[in-house]
Order: structure tokens, then sequence, then C-alpha cells
């Protein structure tokens, strides 16, 4: 498989957390005083429903530190689930921890099957009755909901939002063993939406080539018909002379790939594709 992110996918800057989650200690105390009992209990209950701010400063570190090709990767999952595990006690505490999992993920989209496998192992982990799981999946619904007003204000983000929507799908399983048959048709949308992009049409179609690449075989097999009409959409973009060398390579390998019944092509073809798409970027 051909691994081109290494290649041209743009890291962005470390994940930041925000001037609210580093208020001090001070602060929270300035604020306390001059309250009546109740509104202080309510108040108290608030601060301690959220991550102090140098358990989420650990938290953002870790996830920093993390790089998908590592020898310690694994050791630093451990050590990120062990420091949420013991950080969240509330269902407000989860999902800092998921937004803090998927900002980066959608930051940056070389990190995007780190998180993946992350989420996977914390799917289960529950606070306040509320799953892991079920808080990822809701903010996948909401942004997918938004992915218009996402492409037209980052593209980086839409694009990294695509791409771990796949990495979810293709990593994560039901409690019964099965993919999230709720993600395909999203996916089928996203994916045709990048070969549609007129705004960045070459990183579109360079994210949509990729995608198939890890996700073509299980998505066609939960939903083959939409992958005939996506294939039909991908040679007829491919069959345009306006198209760029760059896009009718990428989707030419998405074909054969498909006509390979999504394995690995020949070393020699590969080697070919690896060439091309590489002499192609560089001199674009």
């Amino acid at each position: 498989t051909i691994t081109l992110v290494d290649h041209l996918a743009r890291t962005k800057e470390d994940l930041r957390i925000t001037a609210t989650a580093r208020t001090g200690v001070g602060t929270t105390i300035r604020k306390f005083r001059g309250m009546d009992r109740q509104t202080l209990q309510e108040e108290m209950h608030v601060e301690e429903s959220q991550l102090a701010p140098q358990n989420m400063d650990r938290l953002v570190d870790l996830l920093n530190s993390m790089r998908s090709n590592s020898s310690g990767v694994e050791q630093q999952l451990a050590s990120f689930m062990e420091e949420a595990q013991s950080s969240a006690r509330s269902e407000e505490s989860l999902a800092q921890v998921v937004g803090a999992i998927y900002f980066k993920a959608l930051s940056d989209r070389s990190f995007a099957a780190t998180a993946a496998k992350l989420c996977d192992k914390m799917a289960l982990f529950m606070v306040e009755g509320t799953k892991f799981r079920s808080l990822l999946l809701n903010t996948l619904q909401r942004d997918f909901s938004r992915r218009e007003e996402l492409q037209q204000t980052d593209v980086e983000q839409w694009l990294g939002f695509i791409t771990f929507l796949c990495e979810v799908f293709c990593t994560m399983r039901s409690s019964s063993g099965h993919p999230f048959r709720v993600l395909v048709c999203p996916i089928y949308t996203c994916l045709r939406e990048l070969l549609e992009s007129t705004d960045v049409k070459e990183d579109a179609v360079l994210c949509c080539s990729l995608e198939l690449q890890s996700t073509g075989r299980l998505l066609e097999e939960q939903l083959p018909e939409m992958m005939t009409e996506l294939l039909a959409a991908v040679r007829d973009k491919m069959l345009c002379p306006t198209e760029s060398q760059l896009t009718r390579s990428l989707l030419m390998e998405v074909i054969e790939l498909h006509a390979h019944r999504w394995s690995p092509l020949e070393a020699i073809t590969t080697q070919y594709y690896n060439r091309t798409i590489q002499k192609l970027t560089t001199t674009a």
C-alpha cells in the first residue's frame, strides 16, 4: 500500500490547550468569594466535573509525544489511557478527553490511525453511565452535519475529519465485533464530495485515494451498490481530459486496486505508481 501521507500530509502546530483550561487556582478562589452556600456548591460541582489544568496538560503532552510508527507507541497509548481513566471522573471531563484526541487527529492527519487505535482501546470506558465510544460517535456525527462549513472555513480540518472518520471505521468495532455500519453512508458521502471538490482538487483526490486504499474492501462488503456508484464517478473523473496528471494517476491506481479486489498490487505496479506520483508531486 502506498503511504503518501508521510510525503504530503501537512502537520499543523501541536495541540494547544485553551486559556480557559489553564485557569489557575487563584482565579478559582477569587470567583468563589462572596457566593452564598448554594451557589458555591453548584460552582464547586462544575469545577470538579472538569479536568484539572495539570491533568489536561499531561494528556496533551502525551498526545503530542506519540508517533504512529515509533517503537514505543503502545507504551504511550497505555500511559495516556491510565492518565485519562484516573482523571476523568465525570461525563464532562470524559468529553474533554475525547475532544483532545479528536482535535489532535483532525489537526494532524498522520496521527489519525494512532488516534483511532487509542479510541478503540478506550471505547468501553464509562463515566456516569456514558461510554467513551458514545461521545466519540456523537462528535463525528456533529462534524459530519457541519462538514460543508468545515470545508469552507478550514480545508485541512475537513480533510482531517474525513481521514479520521475512515480510520475509526477501519479500526473500531461494535460490542458484537462488527464495523460501525452507521458510518458507511457518511463515508461514501464524504468520498464522493472529495471527488467533486473544486477548491483543493489534488489534495482532495489524494485523500480519497488513500482512504479507498485502506477502507475500500470493508466499505464494499457493507454496501456494494454504493461502491459501484462511487467507482463510476472515479472513472468519469479519471477520463476527463481537463484533470491533472496527478489526479488521473491517483484515480487509476484506485481502479486497479478495485480490479485486484482491494488486494495489494504487484510490486512492480506499486513501484510504478510510487515513482510516477512522486515525480508529479515534486514537479508540480
